[in-house]
Formats: structure tokens, C-alpha cells, sequence
């Protein structure tokens, strides 16, 4: 049995779709932990309906609104089975989802599995990390591909984990991005990590979406830039006592990613991140001759840092 965990909060246009989704599945032995995490529309009612309806359901109320990171803590805490996959309650799930990162697990003796998924509103269909090639990696192999932004997202949904390494390290519960302090964890002391990019996911972008910066740069504030920064500052420490010979390319990627925000805070005047963005220019003016001279970086990177540094 595996447990799929989804926080909902005043979803009640939307869960039901997630819940049929999983419902339906062709692997049929899961149970299905719903966390509550505060909601004050019709979802409550929703949620009981369906657990009334299935024994697979089983749901968790939090006291008020909790963060993500909390909440998919309670979960975790609460859930019973070996392996565990997440899913977010505006999102779809094509009948297979489970079968196949279960069976891409099973066959590759692997601690994660991941598919590939789509982003759209509802109407449109583009694709995000979707590919046809099977690729069976190390921890670090797979790190390496989520430092370089191809083929793997920090996201939790898409991804099938053995239980035991989600337990080591709880999601961060003060902040509303849990994902990007943790996913580089769970990869890096993974034995082994199977990735098949094909399409078994679907990311619903609307208004109400926490991470909607990510697909809107007017929308980032300093609070959230703020987050990042702390993210993937701790990511490189991480990286350089875990994987040694992977510690630069994580340091191209947290000063690739200083210098993105830069070029936003300037390109959407976004007066909340000015002061953070005259701190990044100077580290970046700092290090300018360590990092033009890294074998990762970009055209455009090289640029940017002469247009803005």
C-alpha cells in the first residue's frame, strides 16, 4: 500500500476533480490522506462526503490555516504506508499516475520515481519536464539535473518517495515555498532515482495558485524572494558536505538564480525587492570573475551581468 497526501484549503470549485482523479486510478491499493489545512468555504462538507463514500479516505482536520509545509507534515505523521506520493487538490491526475511511478519504482528497486507533467489552465496543455526516455541515476546524479533546471522541479507532486527519507527531513513550516528546502535533500541520500517523463500529471495555474509568481514575475515579493535565497544558500552548504564534487554547479546555480531576480526587480520595477536586489548586486559584483568564468554559465547570464553588475 502506498499513501497519497493532499492538503486542501478552500478549494471547493476544484478538490472534488483531484479526488475523483485519485478515486479512479487502475492501482487501487492506496490510501488517501486529506488534510484539511483551515478551510472556511464548502470544502469541509466536500471532504466528508467523499470519506463517506470510500475507506480509502481519511481526513485530517488542522487547527485554522496552516502552512503547506505543516500541514503536509501532519499528513506524513499520519500516513501509513511505505512509499508516498503527494498531489495538490487544484491539479488533475490521468488514471494511471499511480500504477506507473509504482511500477517504474518496483522494476528499478528505486527510492523515488517521477513522471513527467503539463501546466495549463484548464483549456491549454504545455508541457513541463516531459520526455521520452527512461533514466535510472544516483542521488547525485539526480541532484545535478535539478540544479541545472532540466528534467526535474522542485515540486512534490510527480514524484513517488520511500517513506523513510521524507522522515528525515520534515518540510520547512514557516515558510509557503516547503519544497525548495527540502527536495535537494530527499535526492542527494536517495541510493537510486528513476525519472520516465512521460505526461501522467496536470498543474492547474489560475489566480489563487501560492506559487503564481513562478509563472508571473510582477507577482514575486520580498518575503518570497527572501525564501528562495535562504533555500538555495542552505542548498549550496548542503551540497558541498553531502556531494562534494557536485558544489560548484550548485554555486552556479544559487548565483544564476541572484542574478534572475535582479533582472526582475529591475526589467518589473518591483519596488518591495529593491533593497534585496542592491545586496545581490554586490555579492554578484564580488564574485563576477568566479562566476563569468564557470562552465555552466549562459550567454544571456554573461549579458545580464553586464547590463546590471
Amino acid at each position: 500500500m502506498i499513501s497519497v497526501i493532499m492538503l486542501t484549503f478552500n478549494r471547493e470549485k476544484y478538490v472534488g476533480n483531484m479526488i475523483e482523479d485519485i478515486l479512479g486510478q487502475t492501482y487501487a491499493d492506496f490510501e488517501y490522506v486529506i488534510v484539511n489545512n483551515g478551510s472556511t468555504d464548502g470544502t469541509e462538507e466536500r471532504l466528508a462526503e467523499y470519506a463517506k463514500s470510500d475507506q480509502r479516505i481519511r481526513v485530517l482536520k488542522a487547527e485554522g490555516a496552516q502552512s503547506i509545509g505543516r500541514g503536509r507534515n501532519l499528513g506524513l505523521q499520519n500516513a501509513k504506508g511505505d512509499f508516498v506520493a503527494f498531489v495538490d487538490d487544484d491539479d488533475r491526475a490521468a488514471p494511471d499516475f499511480l500504477e506507473f511511478l509504482v511500477t517504474l519504482r518496483r522494476e528499478n528497486d528505486a527510492d523515488i520515481s517521477m513522471c513527467g507533467a503539463s501546466e495549463g489552465n484548464g483549456a491549454t496543455r504545455i508541457p513541463q519536464c516531459v520526455f521520452r526516455e527512461k533514466m535510472v541515476l544516483t542521488g547525485e546524479e539526480a541532484l545535478r539535473l535539478l540544479l541545472g533546471r532540466k528534467y526535474i522541479r522542485a515540486g512534490m507532486p510527480t514524484k513517488l518517495y520511500r517513506r523513510a527519507i521524507l522522515e528525515r527531513f520534515p518540510f520547512e513550516e514557516v515558510c509557503k515555498n516547503e519544497d525548495i528546502h527540502t527536495q535537494y535533500r530527499y535526492l542527494i541520500t536517495s541510493k537510486k532515482v528513476v525519472i520516465h517523463g512521460m505526461d501522467k500529471y496536470y498543474v492547474t495555474r489560475h489566480d489563487g495558485n501560492v506559487s503564481g509568481f513562478t509563472s508571473d514575475a510582477r507577482k514575486w515579493d520580498a518575503q518570497t524572494m527572501r525564501d528562495y535565497l535562504t533555500a538555495f544558500h542552505d542548498r549550496t552548504a548542503f551540497v558541498k558536505a553531502y556531494a562534494p564534487d557536485t558544489y560548484e554547479l550548485a554555486l552556479y546555480s544559487e548565483w544564476s538564480y541572484m542574478l534572475s531576480m535582479v533582472e526582475k526587480i529591475e526589467k518589473y520595477h518591483l519596488e518591495d525587492c529593491l533593497q534585496i536586489g542592491i545586496t545581490l548586486k554586490c555579492i554578484l559584483k564580488k564574485n563576477r570573475e568566479q562566476f563569468l568564468n564557470m562552465t555552466e554559465i549562459k550567454e544571456f547570464e554573461r549579458e545580464w551581468m553586464e547590463r546590471y553588475i
